[in-house]
């Protein structure tokens, strides 16, 4: 099978670290074993739940911290929070399987940079960690904010 040439960073002989907190142990797995394809990412560590996410950013200071919402002890939008602030270099992207227009909208508000839904082709989800830092805000779908649906 011949790979799609990703294009995202510039070469800069770096490799972009990945923090992945999800608590499926077999989804965790599995995104692991995808990012390890690309030698321009390492994961860094995994973290099973929001509190453990705040903890391993605050000591692995990652560049991409990949989030679930819906998990134990604390949800994937508090830990975006408070992951931004022990690790404001850290972008947070949202990857889950609510396709919420309102989750993705607290989920931005929080600070999160991106929302991916649990069926983003690996190719795809490779390439957004890869742009993290040059593209605007990413969210597959249309959402209103707050602000805007007030003075639509």
């Amino acid at each position: 099978m011949r790979r799609k040439k990703l294009t995202a960073v510039p070469d800069t002989r770096r490799r972009v670290r990945v923090l992945l907190v999800d608590d499926h142990e077999l989804f965790a797995a599995a995104v692991m074993f995808t990012l390890g394809i690309d030698d321009r990412l390492e994961v860094v560590g995994w973290a099973r739940d929001g509190l453990e996410a705040v903890s391993l950013a605050e000591s692995l200071q990652p560049d991409v911290v990949l989030m679930d919402v819906h998990m134990p002890c604390m949800d994937g939008i508090e830990a975006t929070r408070r992951v931004r602030e022990v690790s404001p270099r850290s972008w947070v992207t949202i990857v889950t399987s609510a396709r919420s227009p309102e989750i993705a909208s607290h989920a931005l508000a929080a600070g999160a940079r991106s929302y991916l839904t649990k069926d983003t082709p690996a190719l795809k989800l490779i390439d957004s960690i890869l742009e993290l830092g040059q593209a605007p805000t990413v969210v597959p779908f249309p959402i209103h904010r707050r602000d805007e649906a007030r003075t639509a």
